[in-house]
């Protein structure tokens, strides 16, 4: 997890950004490392939690990722009802 929120109303949202580390190996796709990656979303999720996953490369330009996370948060915010 590399960011918890919690809501006031209760709601959990877990953030992940993933590189090639999370599904990787060597420069290779490994699919034993994304089962247990997609194996910890349910987890997670059975629990409660909301779970958001940015790919490491939507964020590599710095003002495309600052698009993505700005749309992100709106559309979260809205979803949600929360007043920026």
């Amino acid at each position: 997890m590399n960011f918890l929120m919690l809501f006031s109303n209760h709601t959990h949202i877990v953030l992940e950004v993933d590189g090639q580390q999370y599904y990787s190996v060597n420069g290779k796709a490994e699919p034993e490392r994304y089962g247990q990656m997609v194996a910890e979303d349910r987890r997670v999720r059975l629990q409660g939690y909301e779970v958001y996953r940015f790919g490491g490369a939507e964020l590599h330009d710095q003002q495309r990722g600052k698009a993505v996370v700005i749309d992100f948060f709106n559309a979260l915010f809205q979803q949600h009802s929360i007043k920026r």
